[in-house]
């Protein structure tokens, strides 16, 4: 019934207005209790940021524990990691700081124990814990079915083999598999076909392999693919597909995140297409160091948002050192390591001469490794040089390549009297397989068939 009274009518607003107050008083007092209950309890993790993945190749990763207030520097005490290992810790602000000064064990559950956080404004305190597993050692290799001109027998095959648990994982089947890139997330394969023609195949972990575009019907080599730039790249000589450009020894970049996108030139200072000798991706970033067909050094953003530097005329690129960005370079003088944040230039000392079939690496900043058809051989500063590893008998050492952790040499060794494959480019030996050396200890981890550790770039 629809109300009639003045009076009624009145008194309306006045219940409404009582309502309300009641709502509001409720809502006081549990915001009140709320923010008592905030004072009296310790403080509260919001975030655990660090990429622990990194740690096994990579010292000085850092895993930052974010809580919802700030705290005593007191916080720190007691902190410790299980299992043990070296580590700088701080706090500041809202944050504690783990700084692991060395590299970790590869398949190791670890923790990061807090026993006692206290927030400096409350003194409440509270206990955490973060746990994260390590990465497992790994090394991929490329293991060939036969000679190239082979008419029948097994595909070759692309196969990622996991040394901390004995399990082997085929990436990629396929016949005539010249070269490959593994950047970890995911596999590319350059393959020939029996005309010559260079196909691209790429794949993820539980997918099928998918051809991926090129400029033309040319030829491609010097693959490489980075996670972190989240490009893959090659050297392509040939015409582009409608015939309108003619490209040698051309750089082309492909951002392997977009599904169907299309290959891209990179330009060098000149803004004409980069003439590479040899090139690789910086670890993680989106850089990579080119080394011209006139032998000089230029790093180049791979998503051209920035132009070209040049690095100088400095000697060969040879490869990274392990778990840092700097360049090692090459020459008839010996090796030389290039620190691209600084500038910096520095010989390595003991790495000049050597005979056909031998060569030299940088395995860290303060130790060397030279080989030869018989051995290897591990130097450090102020210290005799040690053997690491000798040649079985029949057997003879082909290539030698360190870990981006710097923990393993992968040594390729040789049947004597082997035979080559044929292959065009990359042609190898067959029956060549691959051992894992501790760099220290000399201790033979594994060995597995195939060429071309995914170590050696």
């Amino acid at each position: 019934m629809t109300p009639t009274s003045p009076e009624r009518t009145r008194r309306s607003p006045r219940r409404f207005r009582l309502a309300a107050g009641a709502i509001v008083g409720v809502l006081v007092a549990a915001s009140t209790t709320m923010a008592v209950v905030a004072l009296e309890r310790g403080p509260q993790v919001r975030a655990v940021t660090g990429d622990t993945a990194l740690t096994v190749s990579q010292q000085g990763v850092t895993v930052t524990v974010r809580t919802d207030q700030p705290l005593d520097p007191s916080s720190a005490d007691g902190i410790r990691i299980e299992p043990d290992a070296p580590a700088q810790i701080d706090v500041n602000g809202a944050s504690v700081r783990v700084r692991f000064t060395d590299t970790l064990a590869f398949a190791t559950d670890y923790r990061i124990v807090v026993p006692r956080l206290e927030g400096q404004t409350t003194g409440t305190t509270s206990a955490t814990e973060f746990a994260f597993t390590t990465p497992a050692l790994t090394v991929t290799t490329l293991e060939r079915g036969g000679a190239f001109d082979r008419s029948a027998g097994d595909d070759d095959r692309i196969v990622r083999h996991d040394l901390s648990h004995g399990a082997d994982e085929t990436l990629i089947s396929a016949p005539r598999i010249q070269e490959y890139a593994d950047d970890g997330d995911s596999v590319v394969a350059l393959t020939i076909d029996a005309e010559g023609t260079s196909h691209l195949l790429h794949t993820r972990p539980g997918e099928e392999p998918r051809s991926v575009s090129t400029p033309g019907a040319g030829d491609v080599r010097l693959l490489r693919a980075s996670s972190d730039a989240g490009h893959l790249g090659y050297v392509y000589t040939g015409s582009s597909g409608d015939g309108a450009e003619v490209y040698t020894s051309a750089l082309f970049m492909l951002d392997t995140t977009v599904d169907g996108s299309s290959p891209r030139v990179v330009v060098g200072l000149d803004g004409e297409p980069l003439q590479t000798a040899a090139w690789q991706f910086v670890p993680g970033s989106a850089y990579l160091v080119a080394q011209t067909a006139q032998g000089s050094l230029i790093l180049v953003d791979s998503t051209g948002a920035a132009p070209p530097r040049v690095l100088g005329e400095l000697g060969e690129l040879r490869s990274f050192l392990p778990g840092t960005t700097s360049v090692v370079v090459g020459s008839l003088a010996g090796l030389s390591v290039l620190d691209l944040t600084t500038g910096s230039i520095e010989a390595v000392p003991g790495t000049a001469g050597g005979g056909v079939g031998s060569g030299a690496l940088v395995v860290s900043t303060d130790a060397t490794a030279t080989w030869t058809p018989s051995e290897v051989t591990r130097a450090t500063a102020g210290a005799d040089a040690v053997t690491v590893t000798r040649a079985a008998a029949g057997e003879r050492i082909e290539e030698v390549c360190v870990s981006p952790s710097g923990r393993h040499l992968a040594v390729g060794v040789v049947p004597t009297g082997a035979p080559i494959d044929g292959y065009p480019a990359r042609a190898d030996w067959q029956g060549r397989a691959t051992d894992v050396v501790d760099t220290v200890s000399g201790e033979t981890v594994a060995r597995v068939t195939g060429t071309r550790p995914d170590w050696c770039g």
